[in-house]
């Protein structure tokens, strides 16, 4: 019986995912990601600057300063060539500046730093709840948070963001001495710093998948299972790795940002950055819908069109309804005071009823003047028939 069944499975899931390429096209996933695009450059530097702080909060600013700048040159420069090219150059030199001058927004008392990181928090939470609309529309529902509930929460997806970034930069800081001091600390010695070094990896991985699944499960106004490890979790790092490689790869070799916009060469090349990355994180929401749906159709489920997912909160249904049926009333009112007829409704739907009438009433007209036309039409034919009846008719109209 498994066998019967396995064969059937696979192209369920290839069909899961050619759909999930449909509807991002469907649902203009290119342009929601140029919209997330936006709020993710505003929310670029408070982000950093908040990341910055917190690590200085920790002793590891400078150590992640320079493992960033590390990690960008390498993605700059893939091919291992001993000069960057103009436009990669550029990215370098712009975000050397920045970091520096966010390390240097860090230092004072640790209420002035936490005061600089609640702000920064704040204000990174804008793009938080621009992904919610956005994975609002994805999954065909209203948002129903109040906003006193809905901004807190995404502040908190944002700080929950922020610590998890904040554990991988300190893990990705952690080599060398610290690492051979902790070892030597906790008894293990240079060996701490082996497996350190081999944990690494696999540890930003799923560092990463937690980051992606808090986005998913939190944002959007329904209620799903939480899932660390999905489908469409995997499909947004496996899209977002392959996409930024190749765009650092044109980048290093292709580009001419700087020849084409000049000083802003390198400010262009962030915002398409920040384009790629969030038609990765879109595609891979859009995967998740679908391997839910496909889930629930395979349970019987109703979800051809929309899932059939609970929403977290109604709150604002009855509030958008009452508020667009009291728009449709005061326009209902000027069009009347105007000369609207006051029988035919805000869309027109009186309207076909007139013509239906009127119809009726241009027909009944037409078949009674045409049974008039042939009754004359009969007699006439009568009398002509019968010419005595008509001579006697005649003769008698004479007499009187």
């Amino acid at each position: 019986m498994t066998s019967s069944a396995s064969p059937r499975k696979a192209p369920e899931v290839l069909q899961a995912f050619s759909r999930a390429v449909r509807e991002f096209f469907r649902n203009n996933g290119l342009d929601s990601a140029a919209s997330l695009s936006y709020f993710m450059v505003l929310a670029l530097f408070p982000g950093v600057l908040a990341l910055v702080s917190l690590l200085a909060l920790v002793g590891a600013s400078q150590g992640a300063t320079e493992a960033i700048l590390e990690i960008l040159h390498q993605a700059l420069n893939p091919q291992g060539h001993e000069h960057l090219g103009e436009d990669a150059q550029q990215v370098m030199d712009m975000a050397e500046q920045l970091l520096t001058g966010l390390a240097a927004e860090t230092s004072g008392t640790s209420l002035t730093i936490f005061l600089g990181i609640a702000g920064a928090l704040w204000s990174t939470s804008g793009y938080v709840n621009a992904f919610s609309r956005a994975m609002n529309r994805l999954y065909k529902v209203q948002e129903g948070r109040p906003q006193w509930k809905r901004r807190p929460q995404m502040l908190g997806i944002t700080i929950l963001i922020m610590i998890v970034m904040v554990v991988s930069f300190a893990l990705l800081v952690t080599s060398g001495p610290v690492a051979r001091g902790i070892g030597n600390v906790v008894g293990l010695g240079d060996q701490f710093a082996t497996v350190l070094n081999w944990l690494k990896p696999p540890t930003m991985f799923v560092m990463a998948l937690l980051v992606l699944a808090l986005l998913y499960y939190f944002t959007p106004n329904v209620k799903r299972p939480f899932k660390w490890f999905s489908t469409g979790t995997i499909s947004a790092l496996v899209v977002l790795g392959l996409s930024v490689g190749g765009f650092s790869f044109y980048i290093a070799n292709f580009a001419s940002y700087s020849a084409t916009y000049g000083a802003i060469g390198g400010v262009i090349i962030l915002v398409v950055a920040c384009w790629i990355i969030n038609i990765a994180l879109l595609m891979g929401a859009v995967v998740d819908v679908e391997f839910s749906r496909l889930s629930q159709l395979r349970k019987g489920v109703a979800a051809d069109e929309e899932l059939q997912y609970p929403v977290r909160d109604d709150t604002l249904f009855a509030r958008r309804e009452l508020s667009n049926f009291r728009d449709l009333v005061h326009a209902q009112q000027i069009r009347i005071q105007h000369g609207g007829d006051p029988l035919e409704s805000a869309d027109g739907s009186m309207l076909p009823q007139h013509k239906s009438h009127h119809r009726l009433i241009f027909a009944a007209g037409a078949a009674t003047a045409a049974w008039l036309g042939m009754r004359h039409l009969i007699r006439k034919h009568e009398a002509s028939a019968d010419p005595a009846a008509s001579s006697d008719q005649q003769d008698e109209t004479a007499h009187r």
